[in-house]
């Protein structure tokens, strides 16, 4: 069975907004992701990097999940995460709770190091006997317990966790790019792929080509019919506008918001669209007025104000 037509277009991850006394503010939360939604948007993620799940306590983590899932309209995809602490125990009751609140995907980060492939898979072996929800791999590098350094998922190992019957793709970010086109030459006839990093540009000229059919979004997450139009585009076969929107839009912004941080420029960005409240949680970035005066003059440029 093949899983590479699940999730087709951008996948828009969440970011956490917060109150000024840095509570999460899931009245937020809700609002955005039904922005998303009824934009059109096919899936939406809480992971563990845009969506601050280092900087939020499990019960928060739990909370956020539930409001993601359930603020998603009917054809809008849910995937929701675990923690990047915890044994397997805690894995299975965010498994199950994800379950319980209907998502539709449940996206697994292996919380320890890396001590052979064996142990690896006999986690995610256990994992998907505790539960029947559709199961993501969160693929990126793990740290090496026997030695130093990190360990990519090998091949062979992903070869033989996409035959577990649940796990039906990867949230690839192996931040290594000849070892993402290996993964997405051999795997994307079979399971879902979710290319992070790169978004737009990285899915045109590399993961496209060989068969994947979801990207992580960028941009899309507060214009999302800039991630629509370039998706439309080379679906129906004009990569002339897709190339455009790439080059002249996603990675002319890249160039200016990068050397602020992509996640703080993020939530600033989607403070400017009136999306969020543009606080943060300590200690990520706040950005300050300087740099928001800054990011005013970047998105007139772009006449997104």
């Amino acid at each position: 069975m093949s899983y590479k037509n699940l999730i087709q277009g951008p996948v828009i991850p969440i970011p956490t907004p917060f109150n000024k006394d840095e509570s999460v503010d899931f009245d937020g939360v809700e609002s955005y992701v039904k922005f998303l939604s009824d934009a059109g948007i096919p899936a939406v993620m809480s992971t563990v990097g845009t969506s601050r799940y280092n900087l939020l306590s499990w019960d928060e983590m739990y909370k956020m999940n539930e409001v993601v899932a359930k603020a998603c309209g009917e054809n809008t995809q849910s995937i929701v995460t675990n923690p990047t602490t915890g044994g397997l125990y805690n894995t299975i009751k965010f498994g199950k709770h994800a379950q319980n609140i209907g998502a539709d995907y449940f996206l697994v980060f292996f919380p320890e190091r890396h001590y052979g492939e064996e142990n690896t898979y006999q986690y995610f072996k256990k994992l998907t006997d505790a539960l029947d929800i559709k199961i993501l791999i969160h693929e990126m590098p793990m740290r090496n317990g026997l030695g130093g350094g990190t360990v990519q998922y090998s091949l062979e190992l992903l070869e033989r966790l996409f035959k577990l019957d649940n796990i039906v793709g990867v949230k690839e970010e192996a931040l290594d790019a000849e070892y993402s086109n290996k993964l997405v030459e051999k795997f994307a006839d079979d399971i879902l792929i979710i290319g992070a990093g790169g978004g737009m540009s990285r899915y045109l000229y590399r993961d496209f080509e060989r068969g994947a059919k979801a990207f992580l979004g960028g941009i899309g997450g507060f214009i999302p019919q800039i991630e629509l139009d370039f998706y439309n585009a080379i679906t129906n076969g004009d990569p002339t506008k897709a190339k455009d929107i790439v080059e002249n839009i996603e990675l002319k912004y890249f160039e200016k918001v990068v050397p602020f941080g992509w996640h703080p420029s993020l939530k600033v960005a989607l403070s400017l669209k009136d999306l969020m409240q543009p606080f943060e949680r300590t200690p990520m970035k706040q950005f300050p007025n300087d740099e928001i005066e800054e990011m005013k003059n970047i998105f007139k440029s772009f006449n997104w104000l």
